[in-house]
């Protein structure tokens, strides 16, 4: 290259997020094929869930009553399965998601644990007026609106 010729420097982003990713893993000594991966049971698992709900029980009773009732199950490649009987159970869940996570690492001595979910469909019961009857069974079948008209029928 002569004197006057320019230099360009190209940015690549997929070089620089790996390179990051690389640095970050080094800082923390995340390096996942180094973490501790013991093997646990269910058992195990459900005697952590039923001490960290006792001692919810007695610091935020309100959160221990709808987490009470969810069911914690291990599946397989350490994975930890939980079933909400709702919505709200769930999401009170999720305020404390990072919080069990950590503990449950800890006391298992697993850092490659994760989490699954599911919450419960639950069915709802709906009273319907005569007339909301009818304008559902009209959207699902319109010439009901024309068999009314023609009988003069009150809905």
């Amino acid at each position: 290259m002569g004197a006057n010729a320019k230099s360009f420097s190209f940015l690549s982003i997929k070089e620089t997020l790996h390179s990051a990713s690389g640095d970050a893993e080094e800082i923390t000594g995340l390096d996942s094929s180094e973490k501790s991966k013991d093997e646990f049971t269910e058992k195990e698992v459900k005697k952590f869930w039923d001490r960290y709900l006792e001692n919810l029980k007695n610091l935020q009773p309100v959160l221990y009553n709808v987490l009470n009732t969810t069911i914690c199950l291990v599946k397989e490649n350490y994975t930890i399965f939980f079933e909400f009987p709702s919505n709200s159970a769930y999401d009170e869940f999720e305020s404390l998601r990072e919080d069990i996570f950590q503990k449950l690492k800890k006391y298992l001595n697993n850092y490659s644990i994760v989490f699954d979910y599911k919450i419960k469909e639950t069915q709802k019961n709906i009273l319907l007026s005569p007339k909301d009857k009818y304008e559902k069974m009209v959207k699902v079948n319109p010439i009901l609106e024309k068999l009314k008209n023609d009988f003069r029928l009150d809905i």
